[in-house]
């Protein structure tokens, strides 16, 4: 069943690249069909997300799109945040948190697709405001192992970061992270170095590919997409665990 997972893995890279919102799928499947257990999932898929956050910083530092100004506060905080996330998450249970990824999933979806467009604006947060954004962002992405994106880029979009901005520091901040994450989960044994090595490899390639795409296709069409596949993600592990 971890067919699932790898097979994903590419298009996963492309849409965290892209839009921001595809991180969600990847410890989904690890912990559905992948039939991983859910603390092992998303610890497996936190490393994965390493390999896409050093690609993204690389591509970044290159197209001068590092937004180091916004990316210091943010990080600050998410770095506590994602630890402290990594060792709440390794403690419940394991059903708890397949409900909490499940209500990620679908409330991701769901927002995208029935929540208001994006205005395009240019608001500078102050850094106290980022730094808290940061903590929370840093404590659900590592409770759930999404990586970082998925919950930031929403997020700033709601404060009226301009959305390009947006998903350019999602992709900045998920390296530490994913960082933070794997160091919280890395005592319990929950990480999988190998299977997660190959996903990331896969995930990375597929980024590389989103990145690139994110300045020349329109992201509507691919967000809506993206966001059915999550609502359906999401309504899955719900049965999963109703079942």
């Amino acid at each position: 069943m971890l067919a699932v997972p790898l097979v994903l893995a590419l298009p996963v890279g492309v849409l965290v690249g892209a839009v921001g919102v595809g991180g969600l799928l990847l410890p989904a499947a690890l912990a559905g069909p992948g039939g991983l257990d859910p603390h092992q999932a998303a610890a497996t898929s936190s490393w994965a997300f390493l390999f896409t956050g050093v690609v993204a910083l690389v591509v970044l530092a290159r197209t001068g799109r590092l937004h180091r100004g916004a990316a210091g506060p943010l990080a600050l905080g998410a770095v506590p945040g994602a630890v402290a996330g990594a060792l709440v998450g390794g403690a419940l249970p394991g059903v708890v948190l397949v409900l909490l990824l499940a209500a990620v999933t679908l409330g991701s979806g769901l927002h995208h697709l029935l929540g208001p467009r994006p205005v395009v604006r240019h608001r500078a947060l102050p850094p106290l405001a980022l730094l808290g954004v940061g903590v929370v962002v840093g404590l659900g992405s590592a409770m759930t192992g999404t990586g970082g994106p998925v919950l930031l880029v929403p997020v700033l979009l709601a404060l009226g970061v301009d959305l390009l901005e947006a998903i350019a520091l999602g992709q900045l901040v998920q390296l530490p992270i994913v960082s933070s994450a794997v160091v919280g989960f890395w005592p319990e044994g929950y990480v999988d170095v190998r299977l997660g090595t190959v996903l990331g490899v896969l995930a990375a390639a597929g980024a590389v590919l989103g990145l690139a795409l994110a300045r020349r296709v329109p992201a509507a069409g691919l967000r809506r997409a993206t966001s059915v596949v999550l609502v359906a993600t999401g309504a899955y592990l719900v049965a999963s665990v109703a079942l």
